[in-house]
């Protein structure tokens, strides 16, 4: 069974990293994309808003369509193929935005399904080391893909990605069959719709806390960049690498680590890493390399928190995995927004210190939280499907 598992694992991490790439390459790519759609920069940022936005309907579409993993894998390819195409094919704002907003509701429906289908076949001893492989693929996509497209981009044009996104989503489509299992008793829950637990209410609090904390950092780290220091746009370029480098070490520490330490603790640890980061880029915000230490460490702190978590919430409420990793889409995309803008204003009036004591203590929060309310479960190895 596990050799099929791993199987499945490859097949949805390569399918995994397409659609982190064509979040991530957004980014540095933005003002490009808003060249080619013929909108002012602020305008194209809107598309990475509804893309947030969209992300919301998760356990709408779940309920909708299912707790049942392959179902709702397959409904993640289909949203995903018909937001690429129609953002390519139409070359124009309200195409993008259309494009955009499905999108975002394909990737977390994927992401929330496919970690749902592991989870379901990994006892929880093991699941960590799972799980974070399905992980690597989001620093990979910063480190890998979002290179990739750029060198795509430059020798045809900005949609030309998004049809390629599209055609290789369309052959998985194909694929899915042959690599994931048709639903099963492992999948299909009689009690699907019970309320959350108390713990599992705590731990969407925490998710909240600790992706607010990440958020009103990243939103303004280029601006500190380079109004601090100067950086022109190649340099940035260079420091979007060493936050892959340090989102791929978090994940790695998670791979290597967090089986044995245990779920639950290994979220607090990366919290306290989070929290010892933040603190010191406030003495050290006016000089780069202690800075960029600082925030990398910080950084490795949350991506060893967040994918430490993705383990530990799978088992938070094991008869119906899709809809509570649903929900903490819904609680992490909110504190995101609300990061995305009360980061800035911090920003302008505080410089970076205001943003970093302000993640600090959305951290010690999170942590806070998770020692009172959460109580890591487990359950026994998952029985082989018939």
């Amino acid at each position: 069974m596990m050799r099929r598992v791993r199987s499945s694992l490859g097949f949805l991490s390569a399918e995994r990293f397409v659609m982190n790439t064509a979040y991530r390459f957004v980014y540095p790519f933005l003002p490009v994309i808003a060249r080619g759609l013929g909108v002012p920069l602020e305008q194209a940022a809107l598309l990475v808003s509804a893309r947030h936005i969209a992300g919301l309907a998760t356990p709408a579409v779940t309920r909708a369509v299912g707790y049942r993993p392959r179902r709702l894998i397959g409904t993640g390819l289909v949203l995903f193929i018909a937001g690429s195409a129609v953002t390519a094919a139409t070359n124009a704002y309200v195409g993008a935005l259309i494009g955009f907003a499905l999108i975002g509701i394909a990737k977390p429906v994927f992401d929330v399904s496919s970690q749902a289908y592991v989870s379901a076949r990994v006892p929880y001893s093991e699941r960590a080391r799972y799980l974070s492989v399905f992980e690597f693929t989001w620093a990979g996509a910063l480190l890998i893909g979002a290179p990739a497209t750029g060198w795509l981009i430059a020798r045809t044009s900005w949609s030309t990605p998004f049809l390629v996104f599209a055609a290789v989503t369309v052959l998985a489509m194909v694929l899915l069959s042959r690599f994931v299992d048709g639903d099963s008793p492992l999948d299909i829950a009689p009690a699907a719709h019970r309320p959350i637990t108390t713990s599992g209410r705590a731990f969407l609090l925490v998710a909240g806390f600790f992706a607010l904390a990440s958020e009103m950092i990243i939103v303004v780290f280029g601006a500190w960049m380079e109004n601090s220091f100067g950086l022109s746009l190649v340099a940035l370029g260079g420091v979007a690498v060493f936050i892959g480098a340090s989102e791929l070490a978090g994940e790695g520490a998670t791979f290597a680590f967090t089986d044995r330490l245990g779920k639950r603790r290994a979220v607090l640890l990366g919290l306290a890493f989070s929290i010892v980061g933040f603190g010191l880029l406030v003495p050290a915000h006016n000089t780069m390399s202690l800075g960029l230490v600082f925030l990398g460490f910080a950084l490795f702190g949350f991506e060893f928190t967040i994918v430490s978590s993705i383990p530990l919430a799978s088992e938070l409420m094991p008869m119906s995995r899709a809809r509570y990793l649903g929900w903490m889409v819904v609680s992490m995309s909110l504190a995101r927004g609300i990061g995305a803008a009360v980061g800035p204003i911090l920003f302008d009036s505080y410089g970076l210190a205001g943003p970093a004591i302000a993640a600090m203590a959305a951290d010690i929060l999170a942590a806070i939280v998770l020692i009172t309310r959460v109580r890591e479960h487990s359950s026994p190895e998952p029985k082989k499907v018939p």
